[in-house]
């Protein structure tokens, strides 16, 4: 939340800055993010499917671990071992290939951004030179104009590597609550009564009719 609300301070001081001064170059300068907006949300959506799919994975595979520690003599005595760690080994190679997409989605992110930026210094100063070459701005004006609206840019791209971490804390923030409304749903439920209800259960042991030693007692 700290980065996020500086992020936003110095995206729109900068823009506020940058409209001031030249507002024709700060369009031009910025003309491109819409295209950036665009982009940015088709990649997040498939990082969104994919955390979320790696969240899938990862619960499966804590299912296989806490079973076999839960019946650990069960595994033991029909040496299970192999078979367990089989089936926790493929749940977790699935989540490992998940991780690797969304490394390369980031990545993905990170490349078209950082390009945006580059062909932004071209844009600005291909401008920035026609207006003070035609007596419009001043090269003060200029400079300052897309310097902040560089500045402003890169105010939101600078929280771009937070959002894997929001995308995750959703994903868990959405597990947990699925849980707990599993775990509501059935302390809720009527309690089932089923089987025998013996008629009397004294509570101790009672011999009859048994032999010590050759001799009846």
């Amino acid at each position: 939340m700290g980065d996020g609300l500086q992020c936003i301070v110095v995206c729109l001081s900068c823009l506020g800055i940058a409209f001031y001064y030249a507002w024709d170059l700060t369009l031009i300068t910025i003309c491109t993010v819409p295209i950036v907006y665009l982009v940015m949300a088709f990649l997040s959506s498939r990082l969104s499917r994919k955390a979320h799919q790696q969240g899938d994975y990862l619960q499966e595979a804590l299912k296989y671990l806490t079973n076999a520690i839960q019946h650990i003599e069960m595994v033991k005595c029909f040496n299970g071992e192999p078979f367990e760690l089989n089936k926790f080994n493929r749940i977790i190679t699935r989540a490992t290939k998940i991780f690797h997409s969304q490394a390369n989605i980031r990545s993905i992110q990170i490349g078209f951004m950082q390009f945006i930026t580059f062909s932004m210094f071209v844009q600005g100063f291909w401008y920035g030179s026609s207006l003070v070459s035609t007596g419009k701005r001043t090269p003060a004006q200029v400079l300052t104009t897309f310097w902040a609206a560089l500045m402003a840019v890169q105010g939101v791209t600078g929280f771009l590597p937070q959002l894997v971490v929001i995308q995750k804390g959703k994903v868990a923030g959405a597990k947990l609550l699925e849980t707990m409304a599993q775990i509501q749903g059935h302390e809720a439920a009527p309690e089932i009564q089923e089987g025998e209800v013996p008629i009397e259960c004294s509570g101790y042991i009672e011999f009859k009719k048994v032999s010590i030693m050759g001799h009846k007692k």
